[in-house]
């Protein structure tokens, strides 16, 4: 079986609207600002260029391989999210099965989930928790004094059991997903789409695509992510606040999400339109860690 080290924090589906074709092939143009030049730099390559860190899900071992995570359980999420978003776009909301509303909300709990700092801080976090769990439990040093090892119980299980307290920590991502608290109140939420016209220009998508406003069970809480070039998803849990978002103009929609979308340090993905120019663009990425380099 051959194994993939390379893992992306924004899954492919989410990036291939973004899809330019000239000259019989297709790139995405990465922006970023250019601290040397002090210039919005583009960066502009193919669909696996962009928004993968390696072996960041990747496992010591595991009988699915080291890319269970990667391949198997967000690979899974992918897919399936890729139908959702289809249905989502090509019909609206209105029009999704419970178990398709579902898939789709996975697909975004995923995406703050597989975030690099995030997943670092699982590794990091959820081994030391583990190590200390071992190393403060007074019957496996008693156990273990009785015979005469003298290592900590968290070093013997690691390098004289072969167990990585690491990969039993970043498994436990799953459950950060599969949140049933977090998950039934975003499923429940008011969904619906925001659709741009011919003249209302285009949304752009960043490197940290989900765009999130207060926390998930807030009355104030909503979910933005731009499906396509035209089409962004929102969520609310006040119905007011629905009213409100749907009353909003296109363009000036398109325009606050693609803000934020810069405002959250993170590389956008646009096609190389007047959208990429403006002015907002330029004030956006010189803000401090505004916008950061794209993997080069």
């Amino acid at each position: 079986m051959q194994v993939s080290d390379k893992n992306h924090y924004v899954p492919k589906l989410l990036l291939r609207p973004w899809l330019i074709e000239q000259d019989g092939q297709k790139n995405l143009y990465g922006y970023w600002w250019d601290t040397k030049t002090q210039k919005l730099a583009c960066k502009k390559k193919g669909l696996d260029a962009f928004c993968f860190q390696l072996d960041l899900l990747s496992l010591h071992a595991h009988k699915l391989g080291r890319d269970a995570l990667e391949r198997v359980f967000f690979g899974e999420i992918d897919r399936k999210g890729a139908e959702a978003r289809d249905l989502l776009v090509e019909n609206g909301p209105t029009k999704l099965s419970a178990e398709r509303r579902g898939d789709f909300a996975r697909l975004l709990l995923s995406l703050d989930v597989r975030r690099p700092v995030n997943v670092k801080r699982v590794r990091m976090e959820g081994r030391e928790y583990f190590a200390e769990g071992l190393n403060t439990d007074p019957q496996i040093l008693a156990a273990m004094a009785k015979l005469y090892i003298h290592e900590t119980p968290s070093d013997y299980t690691e390098n004289v059991l072969g167990a990585s307290l690491e990969d039993r920590a970043l498994v436990k991502i799953q459950r950060l997903v599969d949140n049933p608290k977090v998950g039934s109140v975003l499923i429940n939420a008011h969904w619906d789409l925001k659709k741009l016209g011919p003249s209302d220009g285009s949304f752009v998508l960043a490197d940290r695509p989900l765009i999130r406003i207060n926390g998930y069970d807030s009355p104030g809480a909503t979910w933005v992510l731009p499906l396509t070039t035209k089409v962004a998803f929102f969520a609310v849990n006040h119905p007011t606040n629905l009213a409100n978002l749907r009353s909003v103009p296109a363009h000036r929609f398109a325009n606050e999400t693609n803000k934020a979308s810069a405002y959250r340090k993170s590389g956008l993905y646009s096609a190389p339109t007047k959208t990429t120019r403006n002015g907002w663009v330029n004030t956006c990425a010189k803000t401090p860690d505004a916008l950061s380099e794209l993997g080069r």
